[in-house]
């Protein structure tokens, strides 16, 4: 929106003629002109038009348009955590790119385009997205949001699977974090959380250090919005490791955790309230029992009525029919309804979420191998491991590797 234009809208709200903003100081005339943008006001005309209409010059002069730069970010297809809006991007942001309001609005619109860029894979223009941010921010003083953005800028950074970039630049960032924390807490919160989560690619101790520091942040704030992630993730790593009594011990903390808070969306990560955390996908010991457990876990979240666990159900229910069918030996079924891009999504995803993934698409080679298509088998649980062949040395790839020792032995 213009300068003429947003002083027009100004004055119609409030409900001022012409006459009755122009005043003594200023014509009816070029009051007309300038709201037409056929006149540029001095300095001392917006300064007196803005105390007149009570609002600030920064409002007046900001340029976008506020109005459209809400109504983009209230599209429903951000709200979607599995499909990436990439034509919604192109077809409505870039092509209206002058509208993007020179607001904190608009710097959420500058985040989805950053996304964008990181996805396309075109780094320069995702870098101009990131100073345009952090000039807006470092310019009117808020030097505690520009940092917020910049652990933005890096966990956009999952969308072009640039994780060792990443975690060095949350290395480099610490010190920042430590001095600004006092201005917003939670900051510090996001750092230890998204920090924990590319460490688990380099440096799994750090992983641990920033797990547990951030839960002591936790009860020491009274937030618990990655307490239950953080705590799945850690007792999934002991699990896997063997330390059964630390397993345990995270796995408690999940389960006190979503009896106090049963609304949480951590709910849907919840396997069984009896075991939340679940350790193994395709090798389980009882496979009765954890088609019974599937099909209970499928009863209890189809019952949950938000639109967030409505689109994970819709774009789970396949997976988890899948692998019922597998335990229940129903191999052929499998090979003949697998999809690939079910499990292969586009989206940004913590490097954990993409090997679980794996395993879990791994019910396609293994029952081509209990078909006895050995080959076809061992064809398709290659194309499965280049998906992750970037982290395929992370610790939580242990079930992956014991399926591959299972369909290529000899």
């Amino acid at each position: 929106m213009t300068l003429g234009k947003r002083i027009k809208e100004s004055r119609k709200k409030q409900g001022m003629t012409l006459v009755d903003l122009a005043g003594d100081h200023i014509t009816k005339g070029m009051l007309s002109l300038i709201e037409n943008d056929k006149s540029k006001p001095s300095m001392e005309t917006l300064d007196y038009i803005s105390e007149k209409l009570g609002v600030s010059i920064g409002y007046l002069t900001q340029s976008g348009d506020e109005e459209w730069t809400k109504k983009i970010l209230d599209n429903e297809v951000f709200m979607d955590m599995f499909n990436f809006p990439g034509d919604f991007i192109e077809k409505n942001i870039l092509t209206d790119f002058e509208k993007i309001a020179d607001s904190q609005k608009g710097m959420e619109v500058y985040q989805i385009l950053r996304i964008y860029y990181r996805y396309r894979r075109m780094p320069a223009e995702a870098e101009a997205m990131s100073k345009k941010i952090g000039g807006f921010y470092n310019e009117k003083g808020l030097n505690h949001l520009a940092l917020a953005d910049k652990l933005n800028d890096v966990s956009s950074m999952l969308y072009s699977k640039e994780y060792y970039s990443a975690y060095q630049w949350l290395i480099d960032l610490e010190e920042e974090v430590e001095t600004l924390k006092e201005y917003d807490s939670r900051t510090e919160e996001y750092y230890l959380y998204i920090r924990s989560l590319f460490a688990v690619n380099f440096d799994i101790e750090d992983f641990i250090q920033c797990a547990e520091k951030l839960m002591d942040l936790s009860f020491k704030k009274e937030r618990f919005g990655y307490y239950a992630s953080i705590n799945s993730d850690l007792s999934r790593y002991y699990g896997l490791t063997g330390d059964v009594e630390k397993y345990e011990y995270y796995q408690e903390r999940v389960k006190k955790y979503l009896e106090f808070n049963p609304h949480s969306n951590s709910v849907t990560e919840m396997y069984t309230p009896e075991q939340p955390v679940q350790l193994y996908y395709v090798l389980v010991d009882e496979p009765k029992k954890h088609v019974s457990n599937l099909e209970g876990y499928i009863k209890r979240v189809s019952l949950i009525n938000d639109q967030r666990t409505t689109v994970f159900f819709r774009e789970y229910s396949y997976i988890f029919d899948l692998e019922i069918a597998y335990h229940k030996g129903y191999y052929q079924k499998v090979v003949d309804t697998y999809e690939p891009k079910r499990y292969h999504r586009p989206l940004a995803q913590h490097p954990i979420d993409r090997v679980l993934m794996a395993i879990r698409s791994a019910v396609y080679p293994m029952s081509l191998f209990s078909l006895g298509r050995k080959e076809e088998a061992r064809a398709a649980f290659n194309e499965i491991e280049e998906t992750i062949s970037d982290i395929k040395d992370i610790f939580f790839t242990k079930e992956f590797y014991m399926i591959k020792d299972i369909i290529f032995k000899k």
